[in-house]
């Protein structure tokens, strides 16, 4: 028996769609950015926290003395999630859609990168950051928006082949 098209449809209402704020980083994609985060501002990897995921609350995390938030947040609340960590005094380095670089956010400075990064909801993001941690109100690094680039084309020559 086949399924009408309104049934389909019907369906298809119901299921969940898929935001910006469904936008989870891949692991090899991640790491990358870690990497180059730790290395810039001497960071301690033991005190990088992750309190975003399905169904965390960032304002409940625990977080211990002196550690770094290294996240991927849902977008479209990034101003208050900076805003949380600034009253906190809690450090950050977030990542960001470049359209959220337009005016500064509870003392947020912009690292520009500008990398096109498919997240794991199958959308393609021109992915900046936001952090606290930088001294210049806006900076561009091409090294990093170079190494995000590499392992991308690395990774998508394993996969096709597969």
């Amino acid at each position: 028996m086949s399924k009408s098209k309104t049934y389909e449809e019907f369906v298809e209402k119901f299921k969940p769609k898929k935001t910006t704020d469904d936008c989870y980083t891949p692991d090899y994609i991640y790491d990358v950015i870690k990497d180059w985060a730790v290395k810039e501002y001497g960071i301690d990897e033991s005190k990088i926290v992750r309190p975003f995921w399905p169904g965390g609350d960032y304002e409940s995390f625990d977080y211990v003395e002196d550690c770094v938030v290294l996240d991927n947040p849902p977008f479209s609340i990034i101003s208050k999630i900076a805003g949380f960590y600034e009253k906190r005094g809690i450090k950050y380095f977030l990542f960001a859609p470049g359209l959220m670089l337009s005016a500064r956010r509870q003392g947020a400075h912009y690292i520009c990168a500008g990398a096109a990064i498919e997240y794991e909801n199958g959308a393609t993001i021109n992915t900046n950051f936001i952090t606290n941690m930088e001294p210049a109100l806006l900076r561009s690094v091409p090294d990093l928006t170079q190494a995000i680039d590499a392992v991308i084309k690395e990774h998508n020559k394993k996969t096709k082949f597969h």
